[in-house]
């Protein structure tokens, strides 16, 4: 993983490009459309890092969160 301090880090330049760009591409959607955008891409950061911890076989992160699962609603 890529050190957030570093300051000549070409990573920490690529993420802020990627937030600007997804800024102003967010500003261009209606407001319908904006918020479920938002709550899927927060789920499908939430599904791909339980994924990959279950992968990796890291069952301590469970611990950590709490037990409480949330429903996804597909329409």
């Amino acid at each position: 993983m890529v050190d957030r301090t570093c300051e000549d880090c070409p990573m920490k330049d690529l993420r802020k490009i990627h937030r600007l760009v997804e800024k102003r591409a967010l500003e261009k959607l209606p407001e319908e459309v904006r918020e479920p955008l938002l709550e899927v891409k927060k789920q499908m950061r939430l599904v791909l890092r339980g994924l990959i911890g279950h992968t990796l076989g890291e069952r301590t992160c469970y611990e950590k969160h709490s037990a409480m699962s949330r429903q996804i609603k597909l329409e």
